[in-house]
């Protein structure tokens, strides 16, 4: 096809080079710093925060106290209906992780079928509902079928339906990642992302799933995605967002500007803006991490719950809850998950005390319980605001 894939290694000027490197050392430091403990805690909210903001640049005004509630909800049915997108993209990341794709089928169009099924595949019919078609009668999404009919997305109408097997083809051969070394997978990573969604293969759903796309490329060149969100970056500057999209999709601006159908010059400015927004998220998390700040944290949500009522997600009141709490917390951070007994004696309480205290907190997915007895650290959604601020 006549499209510039990627901003190519040595056409990257210095300061995007400059700029990739220090993304590609600093998530790798993430990656290696990060309290072993917090890793799968993190990832865990993480996939609610790329969720909650991968969706809200869709429209959704669902808050993040609610997502935070919908923890607990046992089926989909006690589930406000602005809220089940968030969770079946929640749902999504978790089965990619369990099941993940290989590497080098990536980019084909069965993933990225796979991809798109895995959103929407589940939720209510009401949530696939198109608008009226020919006659009247609704048309609804069918998830991970391509489109067959065209499509005009603000000023963009996407390449004709009869193409798209071909845009495919060519899409799985440029960014194999088995073939990218280097730079290479991460400049590919802000050229796929804005390629996938500028060929708009499906009917709806393009935006979320491009980013899921994203989210899954990412981790196979970056060891510490995962551990934040280009999603969250994307919707804190939605406008910066799709003016970097828009300027991608702008048609060559003459022979200077590349040999392909878009321009390179836009191709350029959405990718520095990519790798821009990761390199903000990225520090961002790093800081919120660094072992002094986050124990201050931890030290001031666990102060605040010894001395009085403490408002939940939901807006309830949390019973106090004793310091010893604290000093569990802190052990479970610094040296992973602990037997029962072993809790009694280093906390120093009777066993009918320790028993109600690690109920209490279970109760309040501050640890998790298993059948062994043995307790490991988790994070609670009521603590979530303290502990890690801004993240929404």
């Amino acid at each position: 096809m006549a499209l510039t894939p990627f901003i190519t290694q040595d056409r990257a000027l210095g300061d995007l080079r400059e700029a990739a490197l220090e993304l590609m050392y600093l998530d790798a430091s993430l990656n290696t710093n990060i309290p072993e403990q917090m890793r799968s805690p993190m990832i865990q909210l993480q996939r609610m925060v790329n969720s909650y903001y991968s969706n809200k640049l869709e429209g959704s005004r669902a808050s993040p106290a609610d997502l935070l509630c919908t923890q607990n909800a046992a089926t989909d049915a006690e589930i406000a209906s602005d809220l089940l997108e968030i969770k079946h993209h929640t749902e999504a990341q978790f089965r990619l992780a369990m099941d993940p794709i290989d590497a080098t089928a990536i980019c084909n169009r069965e993933s990225i079928a796979r991809m798109h099924r895995e959103l929407f595949s589940g939720l209510p019919e009401k949530h696939l509902r198109l608008g009226a078609g020919v006659g009247g009668e609704f048309a609804s999404l069918a998830p991970g079928e391509y489109r067959t009919r065209g499509v005009k997305v603000g000023h963009h109408i996407a390449p004709h339906a009869d193409k798209i097997g071909t845009y495919l083809t060519w899409f799985e051969n440029a960014y194999r990642l088995n073939r990218l070394h280097g730079l290479a997978p991460l400049l590919a990573a802000a050229g796929a992302h804005h390629r996938l969604l500028w060929l708009h293969p499906f009917v709806d759903g393009n935006g979320r799933m491009g980013r899921l796309f994203t989210d899954e490329y990412l981790r196979r060149g970056l060891e510490g995605y995962g551990l934040w969100s280009m999603s969250r970056g994307f919707c804190h500057a939605a406008d910066a967002y799709y003016a970097a999209l828009r300027a991608a999709d702008h048609v060559r601006k003459g022979d200077l500007d590349g040999r392909g159908e878009l321009s390179d010059s836009g191709l350029l400015q959405f990718t520095r803006y990519f790798i821009t927004t990761a390199l903000e998220q990225v520090r961002f998390v790093s800081a919120l991490l660094e072992p002094r700040t986050l124990n201050g944290r931890i030290n001031q949500y666990f102060h605040m719950r010894q001395h009085s009522a403490f408002p939940s997600a939901n807006g309830t009141a949390l019973p106090i809850l004793r310091i010893e709490a604290l000093h569990l917390y802190r052990r479970l951070l610094e040296s992973g998950p602990m037997q029962h007994s072993e809790i009694q004696a280093r906390l120093g309480l009777s066993e009918s005390s320790t028993r109600d205290l690690l109920v209490q907190m279970a109760s309040e997915r501050l640890i998790a319980l298993d059948e062994g007895k043995q307790v490991s650290l988790r994070l609670s959604e009521h603590s979530v605001f303290t502990v890690f601020p801004d993240f929404f």
